[in-house]
């Protein structure tokens, strides 16, 4: 499915485009691959990276359930998850060398947040939301993920989106450091348009070499192996709870039937 993730140019500005708006352009391990192929292909021209969501309601809804379902059957376990296609991609995602837009004109839940969270910038249409959904659905995500979100938003904030699983508007996004700006939604593309100019007009190198090293500055210590073992564990426990189990049936049967409206 190689047109679900799309990659244009223009000038000096590259764009990825997660092209599945009928299903919320939710994620699965295919388009995930594809967008790390495409993200460490970028052109030595390249200065700047646009990425958003096509269609009008989402940024990207998440990971695709029918598919995490399917991987699970399979036998996907929690020791996988490291090597994992999502994985993969928000590592790729970090490690590009020019700087990262989040264009969210619509929802961004889940590992759709993750991959926004993961951009040097976030603009936000009014109308967006942003959503950590994991307790709704039984499971815990990665420790780097969490640590991400701790980081741009603090323990409290972290906190409470974890617990609540509740959606998060521009509004109150803004006020808590989740995105730098929000616009008008009709607004939002010449908003990241020109602001994808301004960078694209400053000095290439200067800019390459400012991102790598604010990248030390904020880079986090190692996790001590017997962190990751206790995640790994809990993760575990919760992806082979019957909990999590029902809730990704129930999940996965109501996105069908929405999809089949």
């Amino acid at each position: 499915m190689s047109s679900r993730v799309l990659l244009t140019s223009d000038g000096p500005v590259a764009t990825i485009t997660i092209d599945a708006p009928e299903r919320g352009n939710s994620l699965d391990a295919e388009m995930l691959t594809l967008l790390a192929e495409l993200l460490g292909s970028l052109e030595s021209s390249a200065r700047v990276l646009l990425l958003r969501g096509a269609g009008e309601r989402s940024f990207s809804t998440g990971y695709h359930v029918p598919s995490l379902l399917a991987e699970l059957q399979r036998g996907l376990t929690v020791s996988d998850f490291e090597s994992h296609p999502l994985e993969v991609a928000l590592r790729a995602l970090d490690a590009v060398p020019i700087p990262t837009i989040a264009v969210v004109h619509g929802n961004a839940y889940g590992a759709g947040c993750e991959l926004a969270l993961v951009c040097d910038v976030r603009l936000a249409a009014e109308e967006a939301l942003l959503c950590m959904p994991p307790a709704r659905l039984g499971v815990l995500y990665s420790a780097t993920g969490m640590r991400r979100l701790l980081e741009l938003v603090g323990p409290a904030v972290s906190k409470e989106m974890l617990y609540t699983a509740e959606p998060i508007d521009g509004a109150r996004a803004l006020a808590i450091g989740l995105v730098n700006h929000i616009v008008p939604r009709a607004e939002l593309d010449g908003v990241a348009a020109r602001m994808a100019a301004t960078i694209a007009a400053n000095a290439p190198l200067s800019i390459r070499h400012t991102k790598t090293i604010l990248g030390r500055f904020l880079a986090p210590p190692e996790l001590d192996p017997e962190t990751l073992r206790v995640v790994a564990t809990l993760r575990e426990e919760c992806f082979r709870s019957a909990e999590f189990l029902e809730r990704t049936r129930r999940l996965g049967a109501k996105t069908k039937r929405e999809g089949e409206s």
